[in-house]
């Protein structure tokens, strides 16, 4: 296990293991927002899609932040269009935040991929390397969100309300004060 003092730590160490990804990446958050961050992990797992590698996002299917929801859906599109499977948490809000590669490396915390989380807010996370029985608690969890959650098809995506595509991106260039 692995502390980091500050956000900044955790992503440069995230990126660096996420790029590593061979099997699989899944990762669980409920607020995605265009940025510095977000645009980074966004690159590494459509690259990483487009190679092979199975990579899926957990979403809550309610969210608590419904205009952040919103915003976060106006990336899906180019997600599902290069591979990323997208599940939406059917029971309510997912307010998880955690990563797992391959079996060998995962993150679980309070930490959004978002500046308010790495620069103004004291959030919190542990990253773990090379801890099996961890790791396949963590990979068990997901895989109960995953049973539970419906995958959401590029279709469906499209097929939004026309509303919530309007106010998704009317509020994308704000994203970062929500």
């Amino acid at each position: 296990v692995e502390y980091f003092p500050l956000g900044e730590d955790f992503w440069a160490a995230l990126l660096r293991e996420l790029r590593k990804a061979e099997k699989f990446i899944f990762m669980e958050y409920f607020i995605i927002q265009e940025g510095k961050m977000w645009n980074a992990v966004l690159d590494i797992m459509k690259e990483k899609a487009a190679a092979g590698v199975d990579v899926r996002l957990m979403m809550p299917g309610i969210p608590d932040h419904k205009f952040a929801y919103l915003v976060a859906q106006c990336y899906f599109g180019e997600l599902l269009e290069r591979g990323v499977r997208i599940y939406t948490f059917e029971p309510g809000l997912l307010h998880g935040k955690s990563a797992l590669s391959d079996r060998q490396t995962g993150f679980v915390g309070s930490v959004n991929m978002d500046y308010r989380s790495f620069q103004l807010h004291f959030e919190c996370g542990a990253v773990f390397y090379d801890m099996p029985e961890t790791a396949a608690a963590l990979l068990d969890d997901m895989e109960s969100i995953m049973a539970r959650s419906r995958c959401l098809t590029y279709e469906e995506w499209r097929r939004r309300p026309w509303l919530h595509r309007l106010i998704g991106t009317v509020l994308r260039p704000f994203a970062m004060w929500m």
